[in-house]
Formats: structure tokens, sequence, C-alpha cells
């Protein structure tokens, strides 16, 4: 059955509480994302449902987004092999079955590498840095898609409260403990991300990463 979570209001924020991690140049950092984006590219459309994209500046503009992990596992698990709200059950034993991703649905997807070249301070959203500014059981990542819009109201808070961010920092939810980020497109300058690779998703090595990834946390990988 679907779970719940609730979050505090963003006006709860503890403004000045907040942790930063700083990410140092040379940081290679890992994406998946839509053929359309280079691996640079950050995306400024209002479109989608994420957790911490689309948001808004205090004028209503889009504030364009990139996100990111500290390894292509932590980037494969945040975009492809997902969590599902509600685990699938066997409608005959009422057992938990194998989850199942199609990787028809990210054809138009890439891998891309990407190199920082200057300093970024990023504000720590792990547990602890959670519980800093005001929210408590990992609220901020352990909730399903409804709270997205909660999520997303939190992000536009830390975006106007925090001027000298960056972007967010976090432990994957989908495949902690490594780190995954999100980039806000109006701090970062032109040149800090450099591209250093890009592969498609539905390349065979490619694939095959992925459905080692898959098996490895009991996910079937594949068209039925």
């Amino acid at each position: 059955m679907p779970f719940q979570i609730s979050l505090p209001d963003p006006s709860h924020l503890r403004a000045g509480k907040e942790a930063y991690v700083p990410l140092p140049p040379g940081t290679v950092l890992h994406r998946i994302h839509h053929e359309k984006y280079a691996a640079d590219g950050f995306n400024a459309s209002a479109g989608g449902n994420a957790r911490f994209s689309p948001i808004r500046n205090a004028a209503g503009a889009i504030i364009p987004t990139i996100y990111a992990g500290e390894t292509f596992a932590c980037a494969a698990c945040e975009i492809i092999l997902r969590c599902p709200d509600t685990p699938p059950v066997d409608p005959a034993s009422g057992l938990p079955t194998f989850q199942i991703v199609f990787p028809s649905d990210f054809r138009e997807h890439m891998h891309s590498e990407i190199v920082t070249t200057a300093d970024l301070n990023l504000v720590n959203l792990t547990i602890a840095g959670q519980r800093k500014i005001g929210i408590d059981h990992n609220a901020l990542l352990a909730g399903p898609r409804s709270t997205y819009p909660e999520t997303r109201a939190w992000a536009e808070a830390i975006h106007r409260a925090c001027p000298s961010a960056h972007g967010l920092y976090y432990s994957s939810f989908q495949y902690g403990p490594d780190f995954a980020i999100v980039l806000f497109g109006d701090r970062v300058a032109s040149g800090v991300l450099q591209p250093a690779s890009t592969r498609p998703v539905a390349g065979a090595d490619c694939h095959g990463e992925i459905v080692k990834i898959a098996e490895s946390l009991s996910i079937d990988y594949g068209e039925v």
C-alpha cells in the first residue's frame, strides 16, 4: 500500500542554520538525461514532476537545474532504477514480486560525465543537514511523488534564503550512501561544468552495466 510522510511548511526553514558541503574543482559527476540536453545542459523547462524541479525564483521565473550523481550506479538508480511508491505484488499470492523497468522507456536518454572546474557550495540535505533546517525523518527524500510539490517548495525556499548556494547535496535515497546533487543554473557560471563523455543509455555497454546494477537490487531491467 502507498506510504505517507509529512513535511513542515517551508516557512519553518531555519535560515542561517543550514550546513554546506563544498564540492572541489575536478569532481567527476554522472548524469542520466534526455538526449535533447547537452552533457552540461541545464533544464529550464516548466514541465516535469521531479523532487526538486521545476522550481521558480522569487520573481516567478524558472530556475534551470541539473541533477547528477557521485557514481554511474547512483545516477542510474536516481533516474532509471527508482523504488516504486507502491511495491509490485502478485495478485494471486499477495506476495511482493520483482520490480520490472523497461529499457524502452529510456531509449532517448544519455549517460554523461561532467567535471567541475571551480568550487561549488551546496546546501547539505543529508539526514543531519535536514534536521538542522527543521526537517525530521529524511522527509525531503523519503516521501512518495505526492510530496513533490512540497519538496519543490522547500527547494525554492532554500534558494531564496541561501544566496551563496550553488545547489543541493544529499545522500541518494535510491542508492545511498553515494551522494546526489541538484545545481541551480542561475548560480553556476558558464564553463564550471566541463563535459567529459557521453554515451547512449540504450548502447550495449551502458545497457549491460544497468542490467548488472538492477540485478544487484532484485530488479528486472528488460522488456517483457
